[in-house]
C-alpha cells in the first residue's frame, strides 16, 4: 500500500510540474471535458477510492491522523458531488477553472507540496 501512495505522490508532483510549465494543457483539457458526464462520474469515483484508501492506509504513514482526515475529506467531496448533481458540478468546476487560471503557479506549488508530502509520509517507518 505504501508503494501505491508513493506513486500517487510522484504523479501529483508530475501534475504540479505540468501545471507550472504548461498550465493551459490541464485547464484546456478540463474545459473541453467539462460537460462530459464521464468527468463527473470519474471525479466521484476517484474521490471515493482515494478516500477509502487513505483511511485504510493511514496507519502505515508517519502522519496517520492527517492522512485519515484527507481520506474523510475526499469521501465528503464525493458525497457532495453526488448530491449536487452533474449540472451544479459543471458550474462549480467551470467557476473554479476561471478563478484558478490566474493562480496556476500557486496551484502548481500546492499540488507539488501535497505530492511531496504523500511521498514522504509513506516513505518512513512508523
Amino acid at each position: 500500500m505504501k508503494l501505491t501512495f508513493k506513486i500517487f505522490g510522484i504523479v501529483l508532483i508530475l501534475i504540479g510540474i505540468t501545471i507550472m510549465i504548461k498550465p493551459q494543457l490541464i485547464f484546456e483539457w478540463l474545459e473541453n471535458n467539462l460537460e462530459s458526464k464521464s468527468l463527473y462520474f470519474t471525479a466521484i469515483l476517484v474521490r471515493l477510492v482515494i478516500g477509502v484508501l487513505f483511511i485504510v492506509a493511514a496507519k502505515q504513514s508517519i502522519y496517520p491522523t492527517i492522512i485519515r482526515i484527507i481520506g474523510y475529506v475526499a469521501l465528503l467531496a464525493a458525497i457532495i458531488f453526488i448530491f449536487i448533481g452533474h449540472a451544479k458540478f459543471e458550474h462549480f468546476i467551470g467557476y473554479i477553472l476561471h478563478e484558478f487560471k490566474d493562480y496556476a503557479s500557486f496551484s502548481a506549488i500546492i499540488v507539488l507540496l501535497f505530492g511531496g508530502f504523500l511521498f514522504y509520509a509513506f516513505s518512513k517507518k512508523n
